[in-house]
């Protein structure tokens, strides 16, 4: 009660209930792809829905992000957990993750999608994310993205899926075609409601320079391409070690730099 000043009759009014409002979460994402891990103590979280608030809980039960390694060829690329690692630097809070898979398992859309039923009996997430949905073929890619968007309008309709465009790192004027128009066509015209998008893709990098190394980069296909491309076939084997190598060292410091 303020201080009376002044002679008079007061009245003050007294709250008899308490506010019947809980304040609660109001994003809260699901992620589901690929982790180093999915354990909790002894006992696994795979296609578990697991409720983290922090990075620090993201790599005690699903471990770290894989350590790149660069090949002359194209391999499967797990985004999840650079995914975590730019939720949480922009301020991320209590998130679900549900991991579908390890980093010695091809990336698959089936398996994908089987992440997204256990978050049925998950009433807290408001969100579904998959960020490695990009990762398949665009057919798989929107298949995946119909079956989010069917999750979050007709089996639960309290959550929106959050859906990256494919290709959306291209200019709409690209001679692949327009990407946007591309997604509008096949994402097809079923819950569109409880689903959003946007283009371009963020352009920003997560991953340090002192986090690569030489280790990083197939040495052994650097060496056979350099050695073909320098014209060594015709001189000894240690001879043609030696210039191999100090040629793949300088090719990948200039990498890395």
């Amino acid at each position: 009660m303020g201080s009376m000043k002044t002679p008079g009759v007061y009245v003050v009014e007294k709250n008899a209930f308490p506010n019947s409002v809980v304040e609660v979460a109001t994003a809260v994402p699901a992620f589901i792809g690929y982790t180093q891990k999915a354990v909790n103590g002894n006992k696994s979280l795979l296609n578990k829905p697991w409720r983290i608030s922090s990075m620090a809980e993201f790599r005690s039960y699903f471990g770290d992000a894989p350590k790149p390694k660069f090949e002359l060829a194209e391999e499967d690329k797990y985004t999840l957990c650079y995914n975590m690692l730019l939720f949480y630097a922009n301020g991320g809070g209590p998130c679900y993750i549900v991991s579908v898979g390890d980093y010695s398992s091809e990336i698959d859309g089936e398996l994908l999608k089987k992440g997204i039923v256990p978050l049925i009996k998950e009433q807290e997430p408001t969100m579904v994310v998959i960020p490695e949905a990009v990762t398949l073929s665009d057919a798989n890619c929107y298949v995946l993205q119909q079956a989010a968007l069917r999750h979050c309008g007709y089996d639960m309709r309290n959550r929106i899926a959050l859906l990256d465009i494919y290709g959306g790192y291209k200019d709409r004027k690209h001679p692949d075609g327009d990407v946007v128009n591309a997604f509008r066509e096949a994402i097809g015209s079923e819950f569109l409601d409880f689903g959003a998008t946007y283009y371009p893709w963020v352009n920003t990098s997560i991953v340090q320079e002192n986090e690569l190394d030489y280790e990083n980069l197939d040495i052994d296909q650097l060496k056979a391409l350099l050695t073909e491309e320098l014209g060594l076939a015709n001189i000894s084997d240690a001879k043609k070690e030696q210039v191999a190598n100090w040629k793949a060292i300088h090719s990948i410091k200039s990498l890395v730099r």
